[in-house]
């Protein structure tokens, strides 16, 4: 793909937390025209404030509105030639599970899709952000894990993982099952593991992301959730790959891209934590003797896979520490 003033880019989830990283720097990209930012409701400015105040972006920023179920992709993508889909929801539990979560993930993918289609004179890549929940299948206990696994054994019993399992097999199937309607555009999905770092300036709230290792650091977390072994990932190499995934010109049609710097459990974290902030009194949630933990090593063998080194676990904690801190989200005394 070839790009100038011209190139609309269309991003869903705006306001969240991976999905406004990315639209920062597709803003700072001379080669971008227009970074069209899809939000729930335009008119609650205040919810997304944050964007129109980053660099560029009184020039090149638009901002449209629609959630997964009732955003109208048809105009909104006239005349993009790239779909960032990064929304999907991102809850652990809810009410109705298969209303709240998995539903709106599998309708939001193949919405996206079927906008596209009608706009294949002009798309021509749509990348989709996914998860390793969609490929972990910790049942199989294998000792490695990469993109040719599927998390077969998720269900309803954990709808984030189900959801995610889902809609990327419902992405899939779509792309097959209608060959003609998509044959003008990549489809390339990005499979970050668990994600961490200092988001985007001004960013209003802590994702579930934050607010897992945030709790994890203060012993009030789930246990279930935060015993468990992660794969973790910098958001800023998750949008080093968006990004090169939209304005690679190689062609990366039907590629999964699984990111993980490490596997490590939350305990493990605080204990990096600590060393890391000898300062603070830090109480981390600790490893619950009963909750069996399976030990797994996760491995790319994408061909979208970045070139350079990801940025080092102890950094990733530090810069997400200092961002919790000076937001006044984690308030640790000192010794």
């Amino acid at each position: 793909m070839i790009y100038n003033k011209n190139n609309k880019i269309v991003v869903t989830g705006a306001t969240g937390y991976i999905a406004s990283a990315i639209i920062k720097e597709l803003l700072l990209d001379d080669e971008i025209g227009k970074v069209v930012a899809i939000v729930r409701d335009k008119s609650n400015v205040d919810k997304h404030r944050f964007l129109l105040e980053l660099k560029n972006a009184e020039k090149k920023l638009e901002i449209e509105s629609g959630d997964l179920q009732n955003a109208d992709y048809d105009s909104i993508f006239e005349g993009a030639t790239g779909i960032l889909h990064v929304a999907s929801p991102y809850v652990y539990k809810a009410d109705d599970p298969q209303r709240d979560i998995i539903e709106p993930a599998i309708q939001g993918n193949l919405r996206v899709l079927e906008a596209a289609s009608r706009h294949q004179s002009t798309i021509k890549k749509v990348i989709i952000t996914s998860s390793t929940a969609a490929i972990i299948d910790l049942q199989k206990k294998k000792e490695q894990y990469d993109e040719s696994d599927w998390n077969d054994s998720s269900n309803i019993s954990n709808p984030y993982s189900y959801s995610k399992y889902l809609a990327e097999k419902a992405t899939w199937s779509y792309k097959e099952n209608n060959a003609d309607k998509v044959k003008s555009f990549e489809i390339i999905i990005i499979n970050p593991a668990f994600v961490l770092g200092p988001p985007v300036e001004g960013y209003p709230s802590l994702n579930t992301s934050l607010t897992t290792f945030r709790n994890s650091l203060m012993n009030i977390g789930d246990k279930v959730v935060t015993n468990r072994m992660v794969g973790l990932i910098d958001i800023r190499d998750v949008v080093k790959a968006h990004i090169k995934a939209l304005k690679s010109t190689e062609n990366f049609d039907q590629t999964r891209y699984l990111m993980s710097n490490t596997v490590i459990s939350f305990a493990g974290m605080g204990e990096l934590v600590k060393e890391i902030f000898p300062q603070y009194q830090i109480d981390p949630t600790p490893i619950d003797p009963s909750i069996h933990v399976h030990h797994h090593k996760l491995t790319s063998i994408s061909p979208l896979k970045l070139t350079e080194p990801y940025i080092d676990l102890k950094t990733t904690l530090t810069d997400c520490v200092n961002y919790l801190i000076n937001s006044k989200n984690f308030n640790p005394k000192l010794k």
